[in-house]
């Protein structure tokens, strides 16, 4: 018994081992291509490689289905403190579709110097503030934003379009323009001071608006500017390169069947004297898996469980109660199990479902008895000769 746990743990082993190995590519900058590899991988991580100059400090990786704009997924390198060498490693997980095809980015980023960054700040504000001017009215008897909401959406847009090109190290997020800022639009859409100016002559009170109006501009830019500038002090980097890998070919996906290996829990009792006497074992056993179509949104959102799916199959040998007594499932000679499974790390399933038994030459189906039953085994993907 314990030679056949130490074999299944030791195969077990070699299999989690041949699984981590990841396939690396190399990104040619020059000719905007990958070195080695024709193809990726699918469904299985890989690592992206490239050479960088020192002063690199910051290299994205987005990932786009073919001909799209729209990214769909990000990976990034951020070079540490330590980190001298000329060559960065990002690792994609195994989120790529069979025989699909992808366009890859990749963009490198270097250091902003404190000048740099000041500039940055200042073209920020002064647009910041060309921006609210143009939003607010006069019209002779009050001032008001221009549709406080939507002016507010138009923020968020040019602050947004403004950093497009700048990443922070020190991955502080950037809240600006915040729902103070607002809150603060609401406040003043309407501010009316007819009263105050009643006895003001018409030129004398456009003086006196358009004073106001830039009052209010600059109260609001400098709250604007006091939620953008810590995450402008903060280490940014800004965009020095890119390449774009176009129609980059995942591996074409053979057809396989999900075969498992490993071994079930099952306890048969047995009355003897009017006492239950319970057999406890395990016991090896293979079998195949049929995958559900759909995941679960959670499943979906796991790193380590990659499918479920309805197992079916047999234990390697008869289930035994304490008095020596064989249970089989008639017709096959051992016991039948079914049920239903998770897999972890593409590689290990977990099943919790039942044997269906009877004594050991009984061939009456009406004899039948279930079994609960649990199994940990390895399960491999089996090429059955045909790609899809």
């Amino acid at each position: 018994m314990k030679t056949k746990y130490s074999l299944f743990v030791i195969l077990l082993l070699i299999v989690l081992y041949s699984f981590g190995q990841e396939r690396v590519v190399y990104v040619d900058f020059e000719s905007s291509s990958f070195k080695n590899n024709p193809t990726i991988p699918f469904e299985n991580p890989f690592i992206i490689q490239g050479e960088v100059f020192k002063d690199v400090e910051f290299v994205e990786v987005e990932i786009f289905n073919e001909n799209s704009e729209k990214s769909i997924h990000t990976f990034t390198w951020n070079r540490g403190d330590n980190n001298n060498t000329e060559t960065f490693s990002i690792v994609v997980p195994g989120i790529l579709k069979s025989n699909s095809k992808y366009d890859i980015k990749i963009k490198t980023y270097k250091l902003m110097s404190n000048l740099q960054k000041q500039s940055l700040a200042d073209n920020m504000s002064q647009r910041i503030r060309h921006y609210l001017l143009s939003n607010f009215i006069f019209n002779g008897q009050s001032v008001e934003i221009n549709k406080s909401k939507k002016t507010f959406h138009g923020l968020q847009v040019l602050i947004s379009e403004g950093l497009t090109h700048i990443r922070t190290k020190n991955n502080i997020e950037l809240t600006a323009p915040s729902s103070l800022i607002l809150s603060q639009m609401e406040t003043q859409r309407e501010f009316r001071f007819n009263d105050f100016l009643k006895k003001t002559k018409v030129f004398e009170k456009d003086s006196l608006a358009n004073s106001l109006i830039d009052n209010k501009v600059e109260h609001l830019v400098d709250i604007i500017m006091a939620e953008i500038m810590p995450f402008i002090n903060s280490d940014l980097v800004q965009h020095h390169r890119m390449v774009l890998v176009r129609s980059v070919l995942t591996d074409k996906e053979p057809f396989t069947m999900p075969v498992n290996f490993g071994m079930y829990a099952w306890s048969k009792s047995v009355d003897i004297n009017n006492t239950q006497i319970k057999n406890l074992d395990f016991t090896l056993g293979v079998g195949i898996t049929v995958p559900f179509a759909n995941r679960s949104t959670l499943l979906s959102k796991s790193k380590f469980i990659d499918s479920y799916g309805y197992s079916i199959g047999v234990l390697l040998k008869p289930v035994k109660d304490a008095n020596g007594t064989s249970y089989i499932t008639p017709g096959i000679k051992l016991p039948v199990y079914t049920g239903i499974g998770v897999r972890f790390f593409k590689v290990i399933r977990l099943n919790a479902g039942i044997l269906i038994l009877a004594e050991n030459g009984v061939q009456d189906f009406t004899k039948l008895s279930i079994l609960p039953t649990a199994g940990l085994a390895i399960e491999l993907n089996l090429w059955m000769g045909i790609k899809k």
